[in-house]
């Protein structure tokens, strides 16, 4: 196969702090040529220093202002070349052998639009905080409530831009956004029995900060544009399979507390 399997964009502000071991994660991938693409908006945190290091190690970096997260995506999304593509984060990290084991799954089942896994959440200082532990993929489910990690989710190109790509109105929910207007087209989207990808939380994170405000607020935008309708029984539902994911996740943690080396399963 002639150029790259995966495209992959990191857009980030004022992440310095992270930015390095994100970098360094996708760096580290072995088995897989990804096309990596960095969108800074201008950071005045450091960051600069650290893409500026990085440089010819990495495809595309774009350093100018921008309208926000949705814009850089859709900016790096623009040099995307590889058929199948993603986001990662600037406090996010991948795990090793994560794009190579993604791949293999793509090309075993072809039919297969989308592939997310479980998560694991760590704060700032990489110490594990809980776990996702995901069940098999549910539209019912991700239909109406946000469950499918971004950080760990890859998708093919062209059902992306079959559906519009990322919109660039939206500051917190675009992942959703996209994902719903993707199962609504058709698309087949499964959960990978793994762990690809780690998720930080940590005081400055947009999660922290906004999920109760803009986040909850873009949601509803997001649901209403795409009819998707919660009546109260629904809502039982979400508050069931939120218990039930809850206890899985702690059962987990419980077995295995060591945090993301635990799932370094595989040959980096």
């Amino acid at each position: 196969m002639t150029g790259p399997q995966i495209s992959l964009v990191t857009p980030s502000y004022n992440q310095g702090t992270f930015i390095s071991q994100t970098i360094g994660s996708v760096l580290a991938q072995r088995g897989v040529e990804c096309q990596y693409i960095v969108v800074d908006g201008g950071s005045s945190d450091g960051t600069s220093e650290v893409l500026d290091s990085f440089r010819g190690e990495i495809d595309v970096i774009i350093s100018e202002p921008d309208r926000g997260q949705a814009d850089a995506l859709v900016k790096g999304f623009a040099y995307a070349t590889a058929p199948i593509v993603g986001y990662l984060n600037s406090d996010d990290y991948l795990l090793p052998g994560a794009l190579q084991l993604v791949l293999e799954h793509f090309e075993r089942q072809p039919e297969v639009d989308a592939w997310y896994s479980h998560r694991i959440f760590v704060d700032e200082f990489d110490h594990l905080l809980r776990y996702w532990y995901l069940p098999p993929h549910s539209n019912y489910i991700n239909l109406r409530w946000d469950f499918i990690p971004q950080e760990t989710c890859f998708w093919r190109r062209t059902a992306m831009e079959a559906v519009g790509g990322i919109d660039r109105r939206l500051d917190f929910a675009m992942d959703y956004d996209l994902f719903v207007r993707m199962m609504r087209a058709g698309c087949r989207f499964r959960r990978l029995d793994d762990f690809l990808a780690v998720f930080r939380e940590h005081d400055a994170s947009k999660t922290v900060c906004h999920m109760e405000t803009v986040g909850a607020r873009e949601v509803n935008v997001v649901q209403q544009a795409n009819r998707v309708s919660i009546h109260w029984y629904d809502r039982l539902v979400a508050a069931a399979f939120y218990s039930w994911l809850q206890l899985r996740s702690a059962r987990l943690k419980r077995r295995l507390p060591l945090g993301p080396d635990a799932f370094i399963r595989r040959k980096a």
